[in-house]
């Protein structure tokens, strides 16, 4: 941009003209882009590993008849299939047979084994002082078939009588099966046990059985 001369007053001159160039603008500098930090993976949790050079004393490992100890403890607790309470009240030995034979009736009605019933309707149960009472079987057969439905009657002969300190067991009393004598060898043998001189008689005569 040209600007007019100006006048010098003193020597009627104009002084020269000058052009003055723009300031130039000071254009900002821009930084370069910078990447942006990454974020840190997660650190993954670290494993447990023992200590193999680790004394015996800090690592405390039950042992095995423990840990049996433990887990039958436990079972027994989950599983108890016995019912509990605090009811004592007594009872004579007339109540507890006619409860013991409605459980019989339970039993039968329920359609259960026809042997089960009758482990509970061939011999009465035994008192053997207090509340504790015995059954009698014939083999270990019709015992573990009473020990396995031993939980559900005593739950039941308790509660009915209302007497949780009530215990029965049964008890092995193997018999022997007498077979009767039916051939005629049989019959003497059976008859000269019980009269030992008709051996010598037969012996005697020479007698034989046809």
């Amino acid at each position: 941009m040209v600007r007019d001369a100006p006048v010098n007053y003193q020597t009627g001159k104009s002084a020269p003209v000058v052009n003055e160039a723009p300031a130039p603008v000071a254009t900002p500098q821009l930084k370069p882009p910078t990447a942006e930090p990454r974020p840190e993976p997660a650190e993954k949790p670290k494993s447990f590993i023992p200590n193999l050079h680790a004394s015996a004393s800090s690592i405390k490992i039950p042992k095995f008849n423990e840990l049996g100890k433990i887990v039958e403890e436990e079972a027994k607790e989950e599983e108890d299939p016995y019912l509990k309470g605090n009811d004592k009240e007594s009872f004579n030995l007339d109540q507890f047979l006619q409860t013991w034979s409605n459980y019989a009736a339970k039993i039968k009605a329920e359609g259960k084994p026809m042997s089960l019933f009758t482990i509970f309707t061939a011999n009465a149960p035994k008192a053997l002082g207090g509340v504790n009472y015995e059954i009698v079987v014939s083999n270990k057969v019709q015992e573990a078939a009473f020990r396995d439905e031993r939980p559900y009657l005593l739950n039941y002969l308790r509660t009915t009588l209302r007497n949780f300190d009530i215990e029965v067991n049964a008890r092995v009393e193997e018999t022997t099966v007498v077979r009767k004598p039916y051939t005629a060898i049989e019959k003497f043998q059976h008859l000269a046990a019980k009269n030992p001189q008709l051996l010598e008689l037969r012996a005697r005569f020479n007698l034989d059985f046809d």
